[in-house]
């Protein structure tokens, strides 16, 4: 299981000048960027993982899994309702992730006396 920090753990004080408030490092910030696009990377494989790991188990071995080339309709159909079947599982995590990667990328597109304020 991921360790979540608590979200006073997520701030880091910046460089600037002492008359500025609270900001956010824009390395941490490109940092913890880069690792939430790299968690949902992970959490999509998972997905993946899982829905092909369910269609391996309702073919019993007369596909080739690994090739989505040889699957025919029924065979994506069976993968999708895998993958729909694990939604409550994946969806949840990753749509956050890709809010807080919204958030960031806002954050580091805006100029530092708005990301101080």
């Amino acid at each position: 299981m991921t360790h979540i920090r608590p979200r006073t753990a997520l701030r880091r004080p910046c460089a600037a000048p002492p008359t500025t408030p609270i900001c956010e490092d824009p390395s941490f910030l490109r940092e913890t960027l880069a690792s939430n696009r790299a968690a949902v990377a992970r959490l999509e494989a998972d997905w993946v993982a899982t829905a092909e790991a369910d269609l391996r188990r309702s073919v019993g071995g007369r596909i080739r899994v690994d090739n989505r080339e040889t699957w025919d309709k029924a065979t994506w159909d069976r993968y999708l309702t895998a993958a729909a079947a694990h939604e409550d599982e994946f969806k949840p995590r990753i749509m956050r992730l890709l809010r807080d990667i919204d958030g960031l990328e806002a954050q580091l597109s805006a100029p530092l006396a708005a990301r101080a304020a």
